[in-house]
């Protein structure tokens, strides 16, 4: 039996297009859902390797609600399409998820310089291809993680705290959706996590090297 219930089902429609978004890059995706305190979360790995995130307001709970479905069910669920609450699937979740409190702002990106880097990272992704004598595809496996983990851009504060955002962390941003146009992201820090946070969601990664910070 699912622990969701249809009073959940109107907090978690602002939601439906995270869901909707990582299934469709994996069928398989997994989502997290946490209801309580007057607002509603979602949280999904994509398979390139990045927690996402987005928060908005709910309703209140008797009792806080952390569960995992499968984002495809929660999607058909939410969008009336599949009648039964999804199953839990808490089992099938590996890895932890950061705080959501706690947060060290250390600047802002403008929209332009993230969708700039994105366009640079894909037309390198596409010469990477064609340098294999395959143009019009994605290059072999390692090419690719290693063009996505290449850093580009550092972005520091005024006590001297660097962070690091790669390629594959601004992808996710604007793949997802989630960087309005003429918006700013922020990029936040806590423990071993990197946040980048834009108007309509979040994408984390955990650096290496870091201290802890999972619940």
């Amino acid at each position: 039996m699912s622990p969701l219930s249809g009073a959940d089902r109107p907090a978690l429609v602002e939601l439906a297009p995270v869901l909707r978004r990582a299934a469709d890059l994996d069928a398989g995706a997994l989502a997290r859902l946490r209801l309580g305190d007057g607002s509603a979360t979602v949280l999904a790995r994509l398979p390139f390797g990045v927690l996402v995130s987005r928060t908005v307001a709910g309703p209140p709970r008797t009792a806080p609600l952390d569960v995992t479905v499968g984002a495809a069910d929660g999607l058909a669920w939410i969008e009336g399409t599949q009648p039964e609450a999804p199953a839990s699937r808490d089992v099938d979740w590996r890895g932890g998820v950061p705080p959501a409190t706690g947060w060290t702002r250390i600047d802002h990106v403008p929209d332009d310089v993230i969708r700039r880097l994105v366009r640079s990272g894909a037309l390198a992704l596409k010469d990477a291809a064609e340098r294999e004598g395959v143009p019009g595809a994605q290059p072999r496996a390692e090419v690719a993680d290693a063009l996505l983990d290449s850093v580009v851009l550092t972005v520091s504060d005024d006590a001297g705290s660097a962070v690091e955002i790669t390629l594959r962390t601004v992808s996710a941003l604007t793949r997802m959706g989630f960087l309005p146009r003429g918006g700013t992201a922020a990029v936040d820090v806590l423990g071993r996590w990197t946040r980048l946070a834009a108007g309509y969601g979040s994408v984390l990664v955990e650096r290496p090297g870091a201290g802890l910070g999972l619940l």
